[in-house]
């Protein structure tokens, strides 16, 4: 059982932690990560009881410039909270007499200590306090060569892989890759990405705001839950067997019409540039949320073009982990039946691995809600939200867990508690439009006047047209009564969105419906049925149950095509 200790037994048992965890294989991939751990602790040693403030991490811990603005840009928090997940993930695999762990809220490590484990030997960490018996000179020495020698082949062995994997990199195009498929059980990983920013020589923009728009990058990037952030000086590894890697170069020019910032997506494994942009310069940091936001959304967003390129060369047989999210967005956005057994197989196959993934708990929880009509069996609420809690252990800055609370408040008709969770996940990942429009589709089953916010934010995120997003906003007008400017918003829709699917015959039917077009909306249900129906006889009311999950969603629905007899003859 844990007791209290004296400040130079917890700065040695501090110390001798953060050792242990430096040597995982986790910190070795992240110097920044391992470089941000060392700087809390040493704070927690010389400072006890006055953690740093946010400017200080910033400064001192992540080397950022002294003219960091802490109002403008969150990188330290959101820094804090990856490594808060690291902590937490490498301790739910381990056994650990001693565990390091920063409260949310501010940026102090603690640790917590089971003194008996201590003694039984479980984890002996840092030499006698009269507790302990103490090593003897031998023994310490052959700990210490033992160490040194370990050190040393564990480094020797990192900077092998590097080597191999540049290699390996810069070989010729078109190497036969049919034997590096990850295998069914293989854990897969979101991919890497990293980020490059520069400019030309006749650029107006200096130093100082390449390095912003760098840190802005890097800051949401490492809020989705679809890449993961590589470190960009060159010790990091880039490809791992069978998986693929992106880079992400921002150029800062002198355009025609004054500064711009061209945008480029470079597979690497592939060797060829998947997608390019170019924008104006945004006039300030401030405005960078609301113009390089799109930006960050359209690379990093579940439905964004790492996460369909990766689905483009998803391997049949991986099916564990972020495989399997990604097939859980894609039966989440069109409801393929012949996809629901699949998905549920993986989610099961990768919990079996790891029972605290927040985003497979997430899903989990997503289907748990799913009507009779749609899974062949009855919706279980206590399920779903027992499995949004569980993905809170070790997901409470993870967007998706806070998400799956949210949408498990939803579904059981608590619009308030809901709307909590919602918000907090969508300031965790504000670039994610999918979280915005499903927050928006939400609140608007909910009759709440801020789901219009959130769903022309999803439409600024998701330049190209969220269908959700789109259609969400169309349910808004008419709920407002606002029929005609509906039917404008409907007819702009273009229906070969990413992640189109039911909702958009669904919205399109009710508000031709609304504005008195029956035969139009019959022929928007016409092509829902044709689309989305099966073998099964099914009545109309449970083909809208079936399609629509939101429960609030699906009775206005209903309601609406039924006054109108569009259904139900």
């Amino acid at each position: 059982m844990s007791s209290p200790t004296s400040d130079e037994r917890r700065a040695e048992l501090l110390r001798a932690e953060t050792h242990v965890l430096l040597r995982s294989p986790d910190f070795i991939r992240s110097p920044v990560m391992s470089k941000l751990l060392n700087y809390l602790v040493e704070e927690a040693i010389s400072n006890p009881g006055r953690p740093p403030k946010a400017y200080q991490v910033a400064v001192d811990g992540l080397g950022r410039t002294e003219d960091f603005d802490v109002q403008a840009d969150s990188y330290p928090r959101v820094q804090v909270g990856r490594l808060r997940k690291m902590l937490a993930a490498h301790y739910a695999a381990r056994d650990s007499a001693s565990r390091l762990h920063i409260p949310i809220g501010h940026y102090a490590v603690e640790i917590e200590v089971d003194e008996d484990a201590l003694a039984d030997g479980q984890n002996v960490a840092g030499p006698n306090d009269g507790e302990l018996d103490p090593p003897s000179t031998a023994r310490t020495e052959r700990r210490r060569w033992f160490n040194n020698r370990q050190t040393t082949l564990g480094l020797a062995a990192f900077l092998l892989i590097i080597a191999i994997s540049l290699v390996w990199m810069l070989n010729e195009p078109g190497p036969d890759t049919s034997d590096i498929a990850a295998p069914s059980e293989q854990f897969s990983l979101p991919p890497k990405i990293y980020i490059a920013v520069g400019q030309q020589e006749n650029s107006s923009a200096n130093s100082g705001t390449a390095t912003e728009i760098r840190h802005f990058f890097e800051d949401a990037f490492a809020r989705s839950a679809q890449v993961r952030l590589a470190v960009a000086n060159g010790t990091d590894v880039a490809i791992e067997k069978g998986e693929n890697a992106y880079l992400f170069n921002s150029i800062l020019v002198t355009g025609p019409t004054g500064p711009a910032i061209n945008f480029s997506l470079t597979s690497v494994k592939e060797n060829e540039t998947i997608w390019s942009t170019s924008i104006a310069m945004p006039d300030s940091a401030a405005d960078y949320s609301e113009k390089l936001g799109p930006i960050a959304g359209r690379i990093s967003g579940i439905y964004g073009v790492i996460a369909t390129d990766q689905r483009k060369h998803l391997p049949d047989d991986a099916m564990i982990g972020y495989a399997c999210l990604l097939r859980f967005e894609s039966y989440r956005a069109n409801r393929d039946p012949d996809l629901l057994p699949v998905v549920e197989s993986c989610i099961e196959k990768s919990l079996a691995i790891d029972p605290l993934d927040s985003p497979i708990l997430a899903a989990a929880s997503f289907f748990s809600f799913l009507r009779e009509e749609a899974a062949g069996r009855k919706p279980d609420p206590e399920a779903g939200l027992e499995y949004a809690r569980r993905a809170m252990v070790r997901g409470r800055e993870d967007a998706s867990a806070n998400f799956a609370l949210a949408r498990a408040s939803f579904f059981n008709g608590n619009c308030s508690r809901g709307k909590e969770f919602a918000e907090k996940a969508a300031e965790l990942d504000p670039y994610e439009a999918n979280i915005q429009a499903q927050t928006g589709a939400f609140l608007y089953a909910c009759a709440d006047p801020d789901a219009n916010r959130y769903l022309r934010r999803a439409l600024v995120l998701d330049p190209r047209g969220s269908i959700l997003a789109e259609t969400a906003l169309v349910l808004t007008l008419l709920a407002e009564g606002k029929d005609k400017a509906a039917l404008e918003a409907a007819e702009k829709i273009v229906p070969s969105s990413t992640g189109a699917g039911p909702y958009y015959d669904v919205a399109m039917a009710m508000v031709y419906a609304k504005n008195g077009r029956i035969e139009d909306s019959r022929a928007s249900w016409d092509r829902l049925v044709a689309a989305y129906g099966n073998d099964k006889v099914e009545s109309d009311e449970q083909l809208i149950r079936r399609l629509v999950p939101n429960p609030l969603l699906a009775e206005r629905a209903i309601q609406l095509l039924s006054r109108t007899k569009v259904i139900g003859d």
